[in-house]
């Protein structure tokens, strides 16, 4: 089930949405005519159970798999905070992420590994065909920060089982992020409150998110499939639609998963929560430091703080910080899926972290964007191109299935490809929406909204109930327009499902 679905969109989400928000007020009530605390109890079952369905709506008994994993976690977090003993807690800790690893290795990683190890000479070894579990990167990723958290002590345990199942399923975020920690929510687990500002907040965030997702990835993902599907054929792209579909994969991949975050933190507004920002305009960035700092939020500072610090941080030396880099964003590339081209895509976003850092001035007065980018060397427009540069080849990698793919495509993009007679066809499919998609996508890209919101609730302080009433409005045309899509049956995927 995903976000954009008819199906959810008018009856899950609604029904959902009135159930928690009924039960929520009659438990209240309940509980004030009795004198006893309202702790939530009743809702968050309701939230829990809700979710599990709605993990079960798309995979099935795989459910199993979920449940396992909240079950194994609960009481890792209860054995590590119930025992003082520091050699007993590492050994509770170490079997711990072993048995996470283990289980996100062989559903994600067992079919890589042994087609990898049947490269060598000689050995044939069958290769395991695994189904992926949706979002188990997400969810299993989730689960181990609340582990690693309560091991540092840096959070208490969660008392009821209910509560932490309720933490990782949350349907919001389940199978696409963003990563939550728990300390972000452990609070609005127990003492919660869900006024109508907060409310009217979250849907105008789902609405973005869902216009985000339905009207701009969706129309940029056809023209950017039709262009690869070319390039995965063997053939090449005439080197003008070369650009338009990198550019329109570029603008889908970053609008299908801010737009889906968006919708996420919409819902969780509107069931009391406040989900951190997973984006903030990354392509606005001067470096890849500041592209990093701004893109999928969640997961950069998941891998800071639970794999690069503990491997020294900032507090070692250069040659070792920049090794740090590299295998921090292998990692994070590996994380993405099973393929080499993940891992290079990781790698090559981490010889770009750790030359800035190498490159970068020592002057800590420095503005952070400052300090982390060639901007004093640059200069603020040549920085800013600097970044999209290596940004935009490293979406090639990213999408490509193989290194012959991708380099067929950059010859494109320099115009020495092969370009066969079917490839010219592709202008043909550069239709009126999709340049307006691209070009409402490439300024929205940047942080022109807010801008134009502060300017006008500037100019209009004694009447704001008109910029108000003019975004509701917009919001409103945007949701009916995405509806229309969707009843149409246009092209709908998510692409952060396959992590």
């Amino acid at each position: 089930m995903v976000f954009s679905s008819a199906f959810f969109l008018t009856i899950f989400l609604p029904i959902v949405l009135a159930g928690c928000w009924l039960l929520g007020w009659l438990e209240q009530r309940w509980c004030t005519r009795r004198g006893r605390p309202f702790t939530w109890m009743g809702v968050n079952l309701l939230l829990l159970l809700s979710s599990l369905f709605f993990y079960f709506w798309g995979e099935g008994l795989g459910v199993g798999w979920l449940i396992a994993s909240v079950l194994f976690n609960a009481l890792c977090g209860k054995q590590l905070a119930a025992r003082e003993s520091p050699a007993w807690r590492k050994g509770w800790l170490a079997a711990c992420l072993v048995v996470n690893l283990a289980f996100l290795g062989w559903f994600k990683y067992a079919g890589f590994a042994v087609h990898s190890i049947n490269l060598l000479p000689g050995l044939a070894l069958p290769v395991p065909e695994v189904v992926l579990p949706l979002g188990i990167s997400f969810y299993t990723f989730q689960a181990m920060s609340y582990v690693f958290d309560v091991y540092r002590r840096d959070v208490q345990p969660s008392r009821s089982v209910w509560d932490f199942a309720c933490y990782v399923t949350m349907f919001p975020q389940l199978v696409a992020g963003p990563i939550v920690r728990y300390a972000d929510v452990a609070a609005r687990l127990q003492q919660r409150e869900i006024r109508f500002d907060q409310v009217a907040s979250g849907w105008k965030r789902f609405l973005c998110g869902l216009g985000k997702k339905v009207l701009l990835a969706n129309t940029l993902g056809q023209m950017a499939d039709a262009v690869w599907g070319v390039v995965e054929q063997g053939h090449g792209v005439p080197t003008g639609m070369a650009w338009v579909g990198l550019l329109c994969y570029t603008l889908q991949i970053y609008y299908d998963f801010s737009g889906y975050s968006d919708m996420a933190i919409g819902m969780g507004r509107m069931l009391g929560f406040e989900f951190l920002e997973n984006f903030r305009h990354p392509y606005s960035a001067l470096s890849i430091r500041d592209f990093w700092r701004k893109w999928h939020i969640s997961l950069s500072t998941w891998f800071r703080d639970y794999v690069y610090i503990p491997l020294g941080g900032n507090r070692i030396s250069h040659v070792r910080t920049g090794l740090n880099c590299l295998l921090v964003f292998g990692l994070c590339g590996l994380w993405h899926g099973a393929s080499a081209m993940f891992v290079l895509w990781g790698l090559w976003h981490g010889f770009f972290l750790m030359a800035e850092r190498v490159l970068a001035p020592r002057d800590r007065k420095r503005r952070p964007a400052e300090r982390a980018s060639l901007l004093n060397y640059l200069g603020l427009p040549f920085a800013h191109l600097y970044a999209l540069a290596v940004v935009l080849v490293g979406w090639v990698f990213f999408r490509s299935e193989n290194m012959g793919d991708a380099s067929r495509f950059f010859q494109s993009l320099l115009g020495c490809g092969v370009v066969t007679r079917e490839a010219r066809v592709l202008w043909l499919d550069f239709s009126p929406k999709v340049a307006l998609a691209m070009m409402g996508g490439a300024l929205l890209a940047y942080p022109v909204v807010p801008w134009a919101r502060r300017l006008v609730r500037t100019r209009c302080a004694s009447c704001l109930w008109l910029p108000e009433l003019a975004e509701w409005l917009l919001l409103t045309l945007i949701g009916l327009a995405s509806l229309v899509m969707i009843a149409g049956g246009a092209y709908n995927p998510f692409i952060y499902f396959r992590f």
